[in-house]
């Protein structure tokens, strides 16, 4: 049984190198859509221990306070990048690209993951089960349900209890949230998703829901941008260092200050134009890029970046 359940684990994982062996599209997004009718699929993940963690889908933070148990309903792709962060900070992140949608004909499901330990304490991701997306769920008191990137607590008072991997004790912590927004949870014990009489999501009459459109991205919190600065210092050549920003800029989002930062880390002018230029697309406030050009000593790579961002805009 286990090696079934890691045998599709890795389908799910390998799938998008099938269907480009396949010959489709590139834009594989865009496909899927037009194609097969692709719905949107639920991810779940749960910690074996009650250990609570932060889940980032695709750069977002999705949870606002860390969780032990998290349900995200209407997933907008089919390939999502899956980032596990631990608020003690003594657990290395786990990162993972997990295609959500079934392997063999791509339509729509809940997959679901559990976060284990091994004998040394590293966290591990690992496959669950999968099975159809339930558009009529309800989740039991402890779990965080909410749809893709809009943080919103369902319920108020979370307690959780799970063993600290370093020392062996059990910790039990209390967290109490506010709900700002109560369109989800609004019609959720009658299964209905929308708020509306036309909102039911796939309640058996209906199904005419559409998603909010996704939320704008969120910058690196602090802890995970020292890291990224400390990462790009320690490399000896600087076309490592920009090799290891650009590494880290393709998988997160900056904002104007934080690329600021990272082009002060190179020694040579035009390094920090690659890098400017290549993480204009990844910032979270573009209308204060222009602050970016002040990095520059020479009034002509100044004005050469300020000619790509009005290009670019």
């Amino acid at each position: 049984m286990k090696s079934s359940c890691s045998l599709l684990f890795a389908m799910l994982l390998a799938s998008s190198a099938t269907f480009a062996q396949r010959g489709y599209p590139g834009n594989y997004r865009q496909y899927q859509y037009e194609n097969m009718q692709y719905d949107n699929s639920v991810l779940s993940i749960f910690s074996e221990n009650g250990e609570p963690f932060f889940l980032i889908l695709n750069g977002i933070k999705q949870n606002l306070t860390p969780q032990s148990k998290i349900r995200v309903e209407y997933l907008p792709k089919y390939q999502n990048d899956v980032q596990i962060m631990f608020p003690s900070g003594r657990t290395q992140p786990i990162r993972r690209t997990v295609n959500i949608a079934d392997p063999i004909d791509g339509k729509a499901v809940n997959l679901t993951l559990r976060i284990s330990r091994g004998r040394g304490g590293m966290a591990r991701l690992k496959f669950h089960r999968m099975s159809e997306c339930d558009r009529n769920y309800h989740g039991p008191r402890d779990e965080y349900v909410m749809y893709y990137g809009k943080p919103q607590q369902i319920n108020t008072v979370t307690e959780t209890t799970f063993m600290d991997p370093i020392t062996g004790q059990w910790i039990t912590e209390t967290t109490t949230t506010t709900t700002t927004d109560n369109n989800y949870g609004q019609h959720h014990n009658n299964g209905q998703y929308g708020g509306g009489q036309n909102g039911n999501y796939g309640g058996g009459r209906n199904n005419n829901y559409t998603p909010p459109p996704p939320p704008m991205p969120m910058e690196m919190d602090a802890r995970s941008f020292n890291d990224a600065k400390q990462s790009i210092s320690s490399a000896s050549f600087e076309n490592t260092k920009l090799s290891t920003a650009r590494t880290i800029i393709n998988g997160n989002y900056m904002s104007t200050g934080q690329i600021m930062e990272v082009c002060r880390l190179f020694s040579f002018e035009n390094t920090k134009m690659t890098f400017a230029k290549d993480a204009y697309s990844r910032c979270t406030d573009p209308q204060n890029y222009y602050k970016v050009a002040s990095v520059m000593d020479f009034d002509s790579n100044k004005k050469a970046l300020n000619d790509f961002i009005n290009a670019n805009r």
